[in-house]
């Protein structure tokens, strides 16, 4: 029997890795994509909004670029020898990712700063409507 075959446990040994992946990448998009549209005028948002994924998408592509590009060097000394080689690259994105979360505002827009102008913008429209 051959060696590789004999140690083939199936997929089941991913699905831990994967399941953290997942779970961390949902924590950094969604607060991400509050921080970073919450920063841009309404007028803007569409385009803050296109900005921002195609800035995803380039990451995603360079980053499979990257590790596809680490992985393949190394194939043609086994594959356990390229995942090896790879899951360094993969590892220190996701550490990047943590890092860069980890440096996110807590919250997107504070509630008083909001209420504030809401309040000022308020007022200004019932002054205007008042005077009419």
């Amino acid at each position: 029997m051959n060696d590789a075959a004999a140690a083939h446990t199936g997929a089941w040994p991913l699905v831990p890795g994967l399941v953290i992946a997942g779970a961390g990448l949902g924590f950094l998009v969604v607060p991400l994509v509050n921080v970073v549209l919450s920063a841009v005028p309404g007028e803007l948002a569409g385009g803050a909004s296109g900005t921002f994924s195609t800035a995803q998408q380039f990451g995603r592509a360079l980053g499979a670029a990257v590790v596809g590009t680490v992985f393949f060097d190394h194939v043609d000394e086994g594959m356990t020898e390229a995942l090896g080689a790879a899951m360094p690259w993969v590892t220190g994105g996701f550490l990047v990712c943590a890092g860069l979360r980890a440096a996110l505002p807590r919250r997107a827009v504070s509630g008083e700063g909001a209420e504030e102008e809401e309040g000022e913008e308020g007022a200004a429209g019932t002054e205007e409507t008042a005077g009419a």
